[in-house]
């Protein structure tokens, strides 16, 4: 097994600074959908507070307006005003969950409102899992099961929310450091890696992708309990981290910029000296490589 990357071009006057969703990205003014390493589409929006995209269907936050879009073509089909700025999206296929202020709104495809619960805090982040909603709040995160109200289920600052294989698992901020968190009836709570001196990312079904921030510690594959899966020794500290497909991309400094691609079935890193990059994200098997005002798109291919 070996790992190569393919250059798709490079997009001028682009910087993707968030993980596309189906190609579509943020980009200063405008939502831009790029099919491969073109320019499909550009829309011009005040600023999105939140995207979320299922299927043909893309939703925007754009202030206190709900916009739904054809994700291919850039079309409005419907918009609703949520009467507060929209914080949170998750899209799913009944429909999509808004969070607006400290209310969750849940809207079928075609934007009518299902049902409204207050949360009592106002939160920031939004995900559904198994038909539960999670709401990372001022206060912690809150659990939301169907036709119930909402629940505390673990005070803490949350980083991020992950439906993993149909659970929950958290990454949360409290006295004990940084801990994940996986709903199973009720909170189970575990040590992690430092959230502040790590980049962590999802990689497979359950597994945690980690690289440190400062020295030449390299890359680690781990469980929920911090286990070692695998992992592989890299040069020059890291700077950002990006998971494609079943390969783990990272920003390295050695004495000037290199791109590693990383694969378990790989003997050896795939390491690229390249001229400046300011910003690494991925989705699919896709890399997205932004230096100011241009971003490179890489195909990672498994050989």
């Amino acid at each position: 097994m070996s790992v190569e990357l393919l250059s798709l071009g490079t997009v001028e006057g682009l910087e993707v600074r968030a993980a596309p969703l189906g190609g579509v990205v943020w980009d200063r003014g405008a939502l831009v959908r790029l099919d491969g390493g073109d320019l499909d589409w550009r829309l011009a929006f005040d600023e999105p507070h939140a995207l979320a995209r299922h299927g043909r269907r893309l939703y925007a936050g754009i202030g206190e307006w709900l916009v739904c879009l054809d994700a291919r073509t850039g079309g409005a089909v419907w918009s609703v005003d949520c009467g507060a700025p929209v914080s949170a999206l998750d899209a799913h296929a009944e429909g999509v969950d808004a969070l607006a202020a400290d209310q969750l709104v849940s809207l079928d495809p075609r934007g009518a409102v299902v049902s409204s619960v207050s949360v009592g805090r106002r939160g920031g982040l939004l995900r559904r899992v198994g038909g539960i909603r999670y709401v990372a709040a001022e206060d912690g995160i809150w659990r939301i099961p169907p036709g119930e109200r909402a629940a505390l289920l673990y005070a803490c600052v949350c980083h991020g929310l992950y439906d993993r294989a149909g659970r929950l698992h958290a990454l949360g901020e409290g006295a004990p450091g940084t801990v994940l968190i996986e709903d199973d009836g009720l909170a189970m709570v575990w040590p992690f890696a430092d959230a502040a001196s790590h980049l962590i990312a999802p990689w497979g079904k359950a597994e945690w992708a980690v690289a440190p921030r400062a020295g030449r510690g390299g890359l680690w594959v781990v469980d929920r309990r911090v286990q070692t899966r695998w992992q592989v020794a890299l040069p020059g500290r890291a700077s950002a981290l990006a998971v494609a497909g079943n390969a783990v991309a990272l920003l390295l400094d050695d004495g000037g910029p290199v791109l590693a691609v990383v694969h378990r079935d790989a003997p050896q890193p795939l390491l690229l000296g390249i001229d400046r990059a300011d910003a690494l994200h991925a989705e699919g098997d896709h890399l997205y490589l932004t230096h100011e005002d241009r971003t490179s798109i890489l195909l990672v291919r498994e050989t």
